[in-house]
């Protein structure tokens, strides 16, 4: 009983001081009483996060950012504020050390000029899921800067994604030159123009740039020949584009591409990819029209690592030889050191061994949901591969499924790697011979009849009327289709020895007394 009440104590004790804690936190950071927070070890900094309906005056106050009758900003690392109507953003942020924002999704039309200039120490802005539609010059002016144009000095990551942009302003980032991430997705420019292609190229810091689903049919030439630090870019969403944009061969940096649900159709040397020799990461996923992926179609690519080319309705092959570079020294080829390998939910039938250099190098595998077929092509599958998946992942490697032909439905590779099993070739032209036999008695007993369309004139009889009209009737054609289950039926017969009965082409001992006798008078006896 006394420890019970000793616990007791001690959980009432530390709810008070925790209560008390909380109090004392609210009161050294005054958003904490609006919005929720955390604080960090110390309790020295706050995050906040504000996702309720919050009165637009009380943010910017300044009793809710500088300390008790100094100019000291009190210490938040960050601000969330989401689902709020500001429609118009024209209050000054206080100074502050925060060193992001967030104001996504607060219905954002317009950004007064300079309304950021206080945040100096502002890496990130976030101004996603709002209704901008025009971006003033001015809009990220921030404070004098002997060497610099009244820069916002901190700011490296802005995002613009899923706004009602159309173009930008050509000097919409004078004041903000050393931005290395800008997501501008879910904007709807179709094209960009010359203002909008002359505000991103004058981010010559730029390592990172998101155009997903902005409507675009391509990139301008010449694009990327400013923009020499880009590491990072995603066209992933823009179904007008088909051909690879001229200018991927200027990003000389470029190590990670993202071009899925594109409209690509097919993959050749002649449009794929140019040499990209730093790219390490590409990803062409959920493009539907994607259909064959040719030789040397990814030749350029030779230090790619991360290759992830899945759910493609309609992709039935992938050459063999689609990644190596040839090699003019040596005669024969260079493929890229691929250490993961996604090719799931494509409709290729068959797998081709060359793909990769050395598929026991890999980390990462994924050949699921494919309808391959189990027949002896793909034999290396069980006998070579199986082994290499099973120590890579075995759960996806027990899931790779047989889906032809029909008598193999039932089985995964992993079955039939564990029974050690060799699978059949098909026939040359993938018909299946056990079935020959049903498919000729159904041909021949199949009705007597020819479309025009479907059959040549020569074994037709020509007929003509009075009037020079002529049809065609069915002559020889038919004859042939007559003759030939006949003469099917007469080998079977004589086979079958029912000639014997009368005494026709039977050549048997029993038939030749028969005839040896038979040819005797009565009187003979």
């Amino acid at each position: 009983m006394i420890r019970m009440r000793n616990i007791l104590q001690f959980i009432l004790f530390w709810g008070f001081v925790t209560l008390t804690t909380a109090e004392l936190d609210k009161n050294k950071f005054p958003l904490c009483k609006l919005c929720k927070c955390n604080f960090n070890a110390n309790d020295t900094a706050a995050d906040v996060m504000c996702k309720e309906l919050l009165p637009y005056d009380h943010i910017f106050q300044d009793y809710f950012w500088k300390l008790n009758n100094t100019n000291e900003s009190i210490a938040y690392n960050s601000l969330v504020i989401n689902n709020n109507n500001f429609n118009n953003l024209t209050e000054l942020f206080p100074k502050s050390n925060l060193t992001l924002l967030n104001l996504a999704e607060n219905n954002i039309v317009i950004i007064k000029d300079s309304v950021f200039r206080n945040l100096q120490n502002m890496v990130v802005l976030i101004l996603s899921h709002n209704d901008l539609e025009t971006i003033h010059p001015d809009t990220f002016k921030g404070l004098y800067l002997e060497e610099r144009l009244l820069p916002l000095r901190s700011l490296r990551e802005l995002r613009l994604d899923h706004n009602k942009l159309h173009t930008l302003h050509q000097d919409t980032f004078e004041h903000t030159t050393d931005i290395e991430i800008l997501d501008l997705s879910y904007n709807d420019f179709d094209i960009i123009d010359h203002p909008t292609l002359f505000a991103i190229c004058s981010l010559a810091s730029l390592k990172e740039l998101y155009l997903q689903y902005t409507g675009l049919k391509t990139l301008p030439d010449n694009m990327l020949h400013t923009l020499r630090k880009l590491q990072v870019l995603d066209l992933s969403g823009n179904m007008e584009i088909s051909k690879m944009p001229t200018t991927l061969e200027q990003a000389i940096n470029l190590q990670k591409l993202y071009l899925n649900n594109t409209g690509f159709v097919n993959l050749t040397r002649e449009n794929g990819f140019p040499d990209l020799p730093s790219l390490k990461v590409l990803h062409l996923c959920r493009n539907e029209h994607l259909h064959h992926i040719d030789k040397y179609a990814l030749s350029g690519l030779t230090n790619l690592s991360d290759l992830r080319i899945c759910d493609n309705i309609d992709l039935s092959s992938i050459h063999e030889l689609a990644l190596p570079k040839p090699s003019n020294v040596s005669g024969g080829a260079v493929w890229p050191p691929i250490k993961k390998l996604y090719i799931g939910n494509n409709k290729l039938a068959y797998l081709e061994s060359e793909l990769v250099a050395r598929w026991d190098s890999l980390s990462e595998l994924d050949i699921r949901e494919n309808p391959l077929t189990c027949e002896c092509e793909n034999q290396w599958l069980v006998e070579d591969l199986m082994p290499i998946y099973l120590k890579i992942n075995e759960e996806m490697a027990k899931e790779v499924r047989c889906a032809a032909p029909i008598e193999m439905k039932a089985y995964t590779l992993y079955d039939i790697y564990m029974k050690k099993s060799h699978m059949r070739c098909l026939d040359v032209y993938g018909n299946r011979p056990e079935k020959d036999g049903v498919m000729l008695v159904a041909v021949l007993a199949g009705k007597n009849r020819f479309s025009e369309e479907k059959i040549d004139e020569d074994y037709y009889d020509r007929a003509c009327d009075t009037n020079g009209e002529c049809s065609l009737s069915i002559g020889r054609a038919s004859g042939i289709l007559i003759v030939i289950p006949l003469i099917l039926m007469v080998m079977y017969a004589y086979q079958r020895k029912w000639f014997s009965v009368l005494g026709f082409c039977d050549r048997s001992p029993a038939s030749y007394s028969r005839r040896f006798y038979n040819s005797t008078r009565n009187d003979d006896f």
